[in-house]
């Protein structure tokens, strides 16, 4: 045991230490501290100020990714060092062509705007692949996966509450409580969120105990598994399982000298527990069928998107605004809500061939077993050593997270997303040949010009730091504090926040400080204008989130104001929109007058005017949107009703037969709007009975009764009788067919 500890201080590759300059030895130990401070505050953060609760992690990842970007750009130009040099090249080779494809696939995509977001998240998560591969040592691994064990820590004990909760309430004081019933989550948004943490954390683990023998890593995978099991998370399950499976499966024949006299039977008891997980999984999954249900129809509608753009796919972001078009009406009994919106596909694989056509799914595999190849390679010639270990550990852990991908989303949000590009870029670093490279000559630029830069930076800093402190302060002031759990959640904002904002303020104008090339500090001077736009939608989903709970509240008036900020601070977000356009057709005020809080930017209008100009923007973001079609044939019907009773009290014939005309106009957009959201929805009950309506009201029985009896029907594709049962128990199309059966008994008269 001795020897092999005294083997595992001992790198087995000579590393590539970054040249004795103080910048760039600085930018290099801030890269892997911001990098590991980045995954832990993504891996525990967790806030109620927003509608998003998992927003923080994506503002997070975006501001932080911002920030390592930045520090990066600047390390690089300061060593006048290519990370993409002919050396590095062979293995950033698969990573470069997947973005690049990607890349292209997103400027031939059909919408743009709707996608932006994730577009830029995808960016962001290849650039710390690259960064990671390129960048960090043997030793930086080490460092960031202390900062991973420190998250780990912190998440692991907060499950351990949450599942004590579960049996004696009150335990957990924070204000999520019970969200998932008795599912645990703790610090992420979701059970399956959490669930796939466990899985890589699980991973790791395993390799630092059989690295050192020490318990509290064996205490902790232990803890994890329990964990596990209450997430209630079947595909989570069967990822660990087969994330197990590898681990031991490689350590058993590369890694142990006594394994590989028994490694028969390791692999077979191995492929055991696998299986029994798998039958585990399968018995719970019975007890819960509507979640494989949920899944199966997805994925058949996410083939038919396949099959609309086999080549080149409908790019990166645009699955949600897309999938809509090809969604089964299972869906919408499944989610018992008429407005589900299902943002990606249930499975990797899937997606990938959806967004990036056959191509992009290609070169994705590739991608994978490349770097899945050179990690087997790399373990089977390694010394027994520290390398050794975080390699098995960080290969189980991708491994994890890929299987599990193939059944969860996970992958596509911050919580796992970073954490799947970073693994990447680990593995590919530990891979990669070391060698020390020649240290460059730095330049040096004019006392002047550097200081110019310098103050803009500072300034830069100081007016975004204003900035951030003033718009967090507006959140967290409308927070609730009624009880323990809201005044530590907001105690613990506030430390998080300013701990933050003052570690990347110091950070920043330090590496400014240290820099003595003009070039080097540019990334810096565009990092406070960046950020600021990278904070923004945390702010948008705040005033989101007012506005809902002021809607919900039926103050209208107040709602509309909150969505116009939303909409100001995050014009990408098609749903705020959609959401004011909802809330000026209720209002409904026809008056023209200038009201910015109502969207007016240069001249008078009318709630009328303004919904449909919000109504227009969806169509165009996303011409699918389930809900859109609706709430447009909901608007015109108003309008309709509205200038017939104008048409009554008209003083003249002339302005009668205008109103009229302007009525029956209104009626047939309406019509016309609500058969076209049946092409989104098949299945919204209201949809079905203001056809109707509408019917009725131009005197055409048979029509509203073809209407009603569709609705009874439901949709063809649909056989489940548990679906069907709904539509016939809908009580307003009762009453509209008790309605139409006393019009069929009174006699017409002449």
């Amino acid at each position: 045991m001795a020897k092999q500890k005294r083997a595992l201080r001992t790198p087995s590759v000579r590393e590539n230490k970054p040249p004795l300059c103080p910048a760039v030895s600085f930018l290099h130990r801030a890269l892997v501290h911001a990098t590991g401070a980045l995954g832990l505050l993504i891996s525990i953060s967790f806030f109620t100020g927003t509608y998003d609760t998992a927003q923080v992690k994506l503002t997070l990842l975006h501001m932080g990714g911002l920030l390592l970007l930045a520090l990066w750009s600047s390390l690089k130009i300061s060593q006048r060092q290519n990370p993409f040099s002919r050396r590095n090249l062979p293995f950033l080779l698969p990573v470069l062509v997947y973005t690049l494809w990607n890349v292209l696939c997103f400027v031939f995509a059909p919408l743009h705007t709707e996608a932006a977001e994730e577009f830029i998240r995808f960016l962001l998560y290849s650039s710390v692949t690259l960064l990671a591969a390129t960048e960090f040592t043997q030793t930086d691994i080490k460092t960031i996966t202390r900062w991973l064990l420190a998250a780990i820590w912190i998440a692991f004990l907060y499950g351990v509450v949450q599942m004590v909760d579960g049996f004696f309430p009150g335990v957990d004081p924070m204000p999520w409580r019970g969200w998932f019933t008795k599912r645990i989550f703790s610090t992420h948004a979701n059970p399956n969120f959490f669930a796939d943490f466990v899985i890589f954390s699980s991973g790791i683990l395993g390799a630092l105990y059989l690295a050192t023998r020490r318990k509290k890593y064996a205490v902790l995978g232990i803890l994890g598994a329990v964990l596990l099991f209450f997430t209630e998370s079947k595909g989570a399950w069967l990822a660990y399982a087969a994330a197990a499976a590898t681990g031991v499966f490689l350590y058993a024949n590369y890694g142990s000298a006594w394994a590989k006299k028994h490694v028969k039977k390791i692999n077979a008891l191995a492929l055991v527990a696998a299986l029994g997980i798998a039958v585990l999984a399968g018995v719970y999954s019975a007890k819960r069928f509507q979640s494989v249900s949920f899944r199966a129809h997805t994925w058949l509608g996410t083939f038919e998107i396949v099959k609309e753009a086999p080549m080149m796919g409908v790019g990166i972001g645009n699955f949600k605004t897309i999938y809509t078009a090809h969604r089964r009406p299972q869906i919408f009994y499944i989610e018992k809500a008429p407005n589900t919106e299902t943002q990606h596909a249930e499975n990797e694989l899937l997606e990938q061939w959806a967004v990036s056509g056959t191509v992009g799914l290609a070169l994705f595999l590739w991608m994978m077993i490349f770097v899945f190849t050179w990690a087997v390679r790399t373990l089977k010639q390694a010394e027994k050593t520290e390398s050794f270990f975080y390699l098995l550990g960080y290969t189980t852990a991708l491994a994890g997270v890929f299987i599990h991908s193939w059944v969860d989303i996970s992958i596509h949000f911050a919580s796992s997303g970073f954490f799947f590009a970073l693994f990447i870029g680990i593995l590919l670093a530990l891979c990669r040949p070391k060698a020390a490279l020649p240290a460059a000559e730095i330049p040096v630029s004019s006392n002047g010009l550097l200081w110019t830069i310098r103050l803009l930076i500072l300034a830069g800093l100081v007016t975004l730091s204003i900035w951030l402190l003033h718009g967090f302060y507006q959140i967290v002031a409308v927070m609730g504090t009624q009880n323990l759990g809201e005044k530590l959640l907001l105690s613990l904002a506030w430390v998080v926040f300013l701990g933050c904002v003052g570690t990347s303020f110091l950070v920043v104008i330090r590496a400014a400080w240290l820099t003595r090339y003009w070039l080097g500090l540019i990334p810096l001077l565009l990092l406070p204008p960046l950020e600021a736009a990278a904070y923004a939608p945390f702010q948008a989903s705040h005033f989101y989130s007012l506005g809902i709970a002021f809607y919900n509240q039926r103050n209208l008036e107040g709602a509309i104001g909150f969505f116009t900020k939303a909409v100001t601070f995050n014009p990408l977000q098609t749903e705020y929109r959609q959401f004011r356009a909802n809330v000026l057709a209720a209002t409904f005020d026809l008056n023209k007058r200038f009201s910015p809080v109502r969207g007016d930017k240069e001249k008078p209008s009318d709630d009328y005017t303004r919904a449909l100009a919000d109504f227009a923007l969806v169509q165009k973001r996303s011409p699918n949107h389930a809900l859109l079609y609706h709430n447009l044939g909901q608007l015109y019907y108003r309008m309709a009703l509205t200038r017939s009773q104008d048409a009554g009290q008209a003083r003249s014939a002339a302005e009668h037969a205008l109103l009229s005309e302007e009525a029956r106009e209104n009626m047939r957009r309406a019509q016309k709007a609500f058969i076209r959201s049946l092409q989104s929805d098949p299945v919204n009950p209201e949809t079905y009975t203001f056809l109707a309506q509408i019917a009725l009201l131009e005197r055409n029985v048979p029509q509203a009764q073809g209407w009603l009896n569709l609705l009874r029907k439901g949709p063809s594709v649909v056989t489940e009788s548990e679906f069907l049962q709904q539509n016939q128990n809908y009580p307003p199309a009762q009453q509209l067919q008790a309605h139409i059966d006393n019009l069929r008994r009174t006699p017409k008269t002449k």
